[in-house]
């Protein structure tokens, strides 16, 4: 048999909602538990909208979707006047975050593999920066030697020996360079998605495995 829970600002709701989280509606989410243990959220046409943390910790909107025991829903527009918790606490309306901390200890173990995944390929471009400069800047300085009209021309030879020196780790560095891009993506996304699941701040790795925000103090 289907377990249908309603959750809003209504009195019924086995999610406890604050006064002061008006973006919520009285009846703003149905949440469908399937025998076959699957998870399915509707929006019941609430006007301000619900919205599902994705992996990458960005919230996007949904109006009716699968999800799990784990997901992140947020009722209402992004400010403190929505409401954000795991759909767990559906089943689990508790006064403790033990569920959503152990959640978090996962995925910080994710984060951290991620990140160790990127130091290591980092630091093999860099190896093949440092060992293929020498050889691409040696090709360079052969080609003063093979291309016709600069054999005989000293100071083109100058020349191009110069811009070799110069450009050949910037063009190698290009391609096999430390990966910026990567790494600020990696940190925005450790922001976004290890977040007290009470107060909605970033916790730290200390915070995680002590099962403790530091800030609100929710555990």
């Amino acid at each position: 048999m289907t377990k249908e829970l309603i959750i809003g600002r209504g009195s019924q709701s086995p999610v406890h909602i604050p006064a002061d989280k008006v973006e919520v509606s009285g009846s703003h989410v149905r949440i469908k538990i399937h025998d076959n243990g699957k998870w399915e959220i509707e929006d019941l046409d609430s006007p301000n909208g619900t919205f599902i943390k994705d992996g990458n910790g960005i919230f996007q909107r949904v109006f009716k979707k699968s999800i799990s025991e784990d997901t992140v829903i947020r009722l209402g527009q992004e400010g403190h006047k929505s409401y954000v918790f795991m759909a767990h606490r559906a089943i689990s309306p508790d006064d403790t975050y033990e569920y959503e901390f152990r959640r978090l200890k996962k995925l910080l173990k994710r984060q951290i593999e991620e990140e160790e995944a990127l130091e290591i390929r980092n630091a093999r471009n860099m190896n093949i920066v440092k060992a293929s400069a020498p050889l691409a800047l040696g090709l360079c300085i052969a080609a003063q030697y093979i291309i016709p009209g600069l054999k005989n021309n000293s100071d083109a030879n100058l020349w191009i020996s110069r811009i070799a020196m110069a450009a050949a780790p910037v063009a190698i560095g290009m391609f096999f360079g430390i990966d910026t891009k990567s790494i600020k993506a990696l940190k925005q996304k450790r922001q976004r998605v290890l977040t007290c699941p009470k107060c909605g701040y970033p916790v730290s790795e200390f915070d995680i495995n002590n099962m403790q925000c530091s800030r609100c103090k929710a555990k």
